[in-house]
């Protein structure tokens, strides 16, 4: 099981459970109320954990990416062969935020918006990066930003 896992619906649970719910407010009518509440705040419970789910998903590829450019930088190479690694690593971390996006958005239009996030929460960890390093250091963030926009574009 991976922990991506955890932000997915099992179907076969949700039915089962639906169909339970349905045969006892039919058996015992008075159960509808209080079965209805309870679906309600499981529903906003099941999305709320989806949600903080994703968000700390997101969070550990983008610290991950983020540990990854920093150790590109600190090697000793010309800053062409650095540019080179740090866009590998950015074009990983775009096919882990598209695989994501696949799997946890309903339409195009939420997979799209996904993305987004993932690639917003990169760009916001580049801009702090790079007030913490040098001025070549700082180009190679600055190409980063640039090509993750262009890739979204």
């Amino acid at each position: 099981m991976q922990l991506e896992d955890l932000t997915k619906s099992n179907l076969v649970t949700v039915l089962g459970l639906g169909l339970l719910t349905v045969a006892a407010t039919e058996l015992v009518p008075s159960l509808r109320p209080a079965l209805k509440s309870a679906i309600k705040v499981g529903l906003a419970i099941l999305i709320e954990a989806q949600e903080e789910a994703e968000v700390e998903l997101i969070r550990a590829l983008v610290l991950s990416t983020v540990e990854a450019i920093g150790e590109v930088l600190s090697r000793p190479a010309d800053e062409d062969e650095r540019r080179r690694a740090v866009r590998r690593r950015l074009r990983h971390f775009q096919r882990q935020a598209l695989s994501r996006a696949e799997c946890w958005g309903a339409d195009e239009h939420e997979r799209h918006r996904c993305y987004r996030r993932h690639v917003a929460q990169l760009q916001a960890h580049l801009v702090e990066k790079k007030q913490h390093v040098g001025p070549r250091r700082q180009r190679l963030i600055d190409d980063a930003s640039i090509f993750l926009a262009q890739e979204i574009g």
